[in-house]
């Protein structure tokens, strides 16, 4: 017996050692499998993997059906690669939870069976809309927290305090501009037509303002120019206007004092002038003959200069029309 427990001895020592030498520890010791018989795999998708680890049991009514094999990062969600047991068939409407075994456990994926859809077979994925998580100790804390510290219920204990004391001694301005309020969006909603068809106006604006930059930019570019000129001859225009001021100040009381004279003038002038026009006719002829008269003057002695004497006939009874003047 004492030699069976020596050659025992030796070879767990011998395994030690061995083990020693090659560097492994009980972390590099693979753990067995949860499931026994063969498997085969299927991946669920989670919104949130927690802390689930690889090797997890999965569960179904209570018994071990599988572990999981892999838990990787996709598209917003975390896919979890599950070996499950052949002996377990599950349907396309089945779900899948994440829970813990304790406040303070392990977490492991808990399966519940569908009576509707296809057999999920190996390498089918159930979908993010089947999986959730059971609330954890963060949720629990968060909770607590909540009922410990007010949470959002004390900020909203925080508004209706403020509002509180805003509409304390002024209900009947806040009721009027209510009532101001309602109006206005009343004619608002009223005139909304009006407000689309501006609305459309101002697109099709935009759009040819668009389409006519060019010639704004080229305008402006010349407004500019104009602008730059006008700013040089600043000083000149500000001396015209002040000696158009003086000669304003200086035109308009001599204006005003012989306004009257010229006023009178004017009138004395109506007759003449009526006279006049009805001898259009006449005088027309007279100036068409004058005209003849200097092209004859000017082909008979051609010169610088001619010396003549021109005699008026006048008639002393039209002369009598213009008043005797």
């Amino acid at each position: 017996m004492t030699g069976v427990r020596g050659a025992i001895a030796a070879v767990l020592l011998a395994l030690g050692l061995t083990t020693a030498g090659c560097g492994l520890s009980l972390e590099d010791v693979p753990l067995p499998s949860l499931v026994d018989g063969p498997t085969y795999a299927v991946t669920v998708e989670f919104a949130d993997a927690l802390n689930l680890p690889v090797d997890a049991p999965v569960k179904l009514e209570g018994a071990t059906v599988g572990q999981v094999t892999s838990v990787e990062a996709g598209e917003y969600v975390a896919e979890v690669g599950l070996a499950l047991s052949t002996s377990v068939r599950l349907r396309a409407s089945s779900r899948a939870e994440i829970r813990l075994t304790s406040p303070m456990g392990t977490a492991f994926v808990q399966l519940f069976p569908g009576t509707t859809g296809k057999a999920l077979v190996a390498g089918d994925t159930l979908p993010v809309g089947a999986t959730g998580s059971a609330p954890d100790v963060t949720d629990l804390l968060s909770s607590l927290s909540t009922v410990v510290t007010g949470g959002s219920f004390t900020d909203i204990s925080t508004i209706i305090t403020q509002l509180n004391t805003a509409l304390t001694g002024n209900a009947g301005d806040v009721r009027r501009l209510l009532a101001r309020l309602d109006v206005a969006v009343t004619d608002l909603n009223a005139d909304f037509p009006r407000v689309d068809r501006l609305t459309v106006a101002l697109d099709r604006l935009t759009k040819r303002l668009a389409g006519d930059l060019p010639e704004v930019t080229r305008s402006l570019t010349d407004l500019t120019d104009l602008v730059t000129s006008f700013d040089a001859q600043r000083r000149d225009l500000v001396l015209a206007m002040e000696a158009l001021s003086r000669f304003d100040a200086v035109a308009t009381p001599l204006t005003t004092a012989v306004r009257q004279d010229l006023v009178a003038q004017l009138k004395d002038m109506r007759p003449v002038v009526g006279t006049l026009l009805r001898g259009r006719a006449d005088i027309d002829g007279v100036m068409r003959g004058l005209i003849a008269f200097a092209d004859g003057s000017d082909r008979a002695a051609p010169g610088d200069f001619a010396n003549f004497d021109l005699t008026f006939l006048l008639d002393p009874e039209a002369l009598g029309d213009t008043g005797g003047r």
